[in-house]
């Protein structure tokens, strides 16, 4: 059911206001359910309804429980709409007698109401100042509405100013980092492209890599390294682990996926028994027993020293990726 209907405020000051809450409930549905225009053989303020539809229209609920009027007491309310002209219980004698505020009729399994004067009810162009109907003379013209002080308008001005003030200008957003070549982050994206390339390229879904923003892949290992604490010593071998590992060298493709299942990754690493801290550990040991440097394993991912169990990235490879 859509659209409105306009009620009157003087509904408050009736009789119907001073009954069970049953008799506006009943009251209210019948004006909502009414015809606004003619339509279907019913004339406007027609509703074609039943006792037990009214019965189903008006139930309540309590809890869990639906709660449903009687139909003796929705006989006892549509007889006091009948019998009843909508009077103002502050001037009882200023409706009209003759003017009730429904009839009914009989029909065949139904009942035909019309409701008194619809269409005054529903006038949008009178506004308040029209005649409800049923009984009820014009409304009181609207009461106006008072003017604020303009004294407390004046201060209320005074406060915004200085309010205004006080305010503190936006401070300008950061200039967004750039990262040159030789920058680590930068390098590792790099580097992290190239095997990732590789991985799709042996899978043979080459064609469907996007071609990367190297800015935005630094960034990203920038902030793996400033808010997600991921040390630097350990990065190197979960990234060539990631993309060797069956599983996940088929979902790493980007930084981005790389951090999120970067704690799953090292977990997994560490647990096979690869890329350890005990193993980083000896060979750095080792390195300085015999006075020789020691490259961590983040180094020797983007030298491209990949171990004995991976084959280097090939020139010929590289060249096609530094092209895109």
């Amino acid at each position: 059911m859509d659209g409105w209907i306009s009620l009157h405020r003087k509904l408050i000051e009736s009789e119907i206001w001073e009954k069970p809450p049953l008799y506006a409930k009943v009251w209210i549905y019948l004006l909502l359910s009414a015809q606004h225009t003619q339509y279907k053989g019913l004339k406007q303020g027609q509703v074609l309804t039943s006792i037990p539809e009214i019965i189903d229209a008006v139930s309540w609920k309590v809890g869990a429980r639906r709660e449903r009027p009687t139909k003796d007491q929705i006989y006892q309310v549509l007889e006091f709409l009948r019998g009843k002209a909508m009077k103002s219980k502050r001037s009882p004698d200023e409706s009209n007698a003759k003017a009730m505020m429904i009839t009914t009729t009989k029909a065949t399994h139904k009942l035909l109401i019309t409701i008194s004067n619809y269409g005054v009810y529903q006038d949008l162009k009178s506004g308040e100042s029209n005649d409800e109907g049923n009984g009820e003379k014009a409304a009181k013209p609207p009461r106006k509405q008072r003017q604020p002080d303009n004294i407390n308008n004046n201060d209320n001005n005074d406060n915004n100013e200085q309010q205004g003030k006080n305010k503190k200008p936006p401070s300008p957003k950061s200039p967004k980092r750039t990262y040159s070549e030789d920058d680590l982050y930068y390098r590792l994206a790099k580097r992290f492209h190239e095997l990732a390339y590789k991985n799709a390229q042996d899978a043979g879904t080459a064609h469907l890599i996007k071609k990367p923003n190297f800015q935005n892949w630094a960034n990203t290992f920038r902030l793996m390294f400033e808010r997600d604490n991921v040390h630097e010593s350990e990065i190197g071998d979960v990234v060539k682990y990631a993309l060797s590992e069956p599983f996940y060298r088929t979902i790493i493709f980007s930084p981005d996926n790389l951090r999120k299942h970067y704690i799953a990754i090292l977990t997994k690493m560490r647990t096979q028994g690869g890329g350890g801290r005990g193993q980083r550990k000896a060979s750095y040991a080792a390195a300085a027993q015999t006075g020789g440097s020691y490259e961590s394993p983040t180094e020797d991912l983007i030298l491209g020293k990949s171990g004995s169990e991976e084959e280097p990235v090939s020139e010929e490879l590289l060249q096609r990726i530094r092209s895109t």
